[in-house]
């Protein structure tokens, strides 16, 4: 067992947690409690205002975090969307000294995702992900998200959306996410 920084809901910071080398089905019951980043995982990310951090329960999120959400004032925007956020740290760079595109796309289909789960509940996955690159992001960036879900056909959500660093669009978004049950009746 290690201790990696990350805990879940009600769990001490610095909770043991099984060696990397545990395959993620041996570790089914924290990947269903969910992570959530430390504390020094927050404050070295130094989020803006209103950001919280988000809790995952994927060991694939857990290694690109943390990553951050914010609600807006009043409650949602006009669209029902979230705006989602990470700073670009050394673990994302590629060799050119910029944000990498993978992980840009990782966080591309995380914003898409959480805009189709304003009109639909999980399990979904992504059938189509485009992203049109249009500028980079460098360290210490802080780089935002939102999507919009713009129809529904017969199952499938689509969307659109952007990724900014401040006010600069890096990235416009398209995609489509195939619903795998109904939502249930509130």
């Amino acid at each position: 067992m290690t201790t990696d920084g990350i805990s879940g809901p009600g769990a001490d910071a610095g909770q043991a947690v099984p060696d990397k080398a545990v395959p993620p089905t041996a570790n089914n019951a924290l990947i269903r409690q969910g992570r959530r980043a430390t504390p020094d995982m927050v404050a070295a990310a130094r989020p803006p205002s209103g950001f919280e951090p988000i809790v995952s329960n994927s060991p694939f999120g857990w290694e690109n975090g943390p990553l951050f959400e914010r609600v807006p004032e009043g409650g949602g925007f006009e669209d029902g969307g979230l705006e989602r956020g990470f700073r670009v740290d050394e673990k994302h760079i590629n060799a050119g000294g910029f944000c990498h595109g993978g992980m840009i796309m990782t966080f591309a289909d995380i914003v898409l995702a959480s805009a189709v789960m304003t009109v639909a509940d999980p399990p979904f996955v992504t059938v189509r992900l485009t992203t049109d690159f249009i500028a980079s992001a460098k360290l210490d960036d802080w780089v935002t998200g939102r999507g919009r879900v713009t129809g529904q056909r017969d199952g499938l959500v689509m969307l659109s959306g952007e990724v900014l660093v401040e006010d600069t669009i890096i990235a416009g978004l398209s995609g489509a996410f195939k619903l795998l049950r109904a939502r249930a009746a509130k």
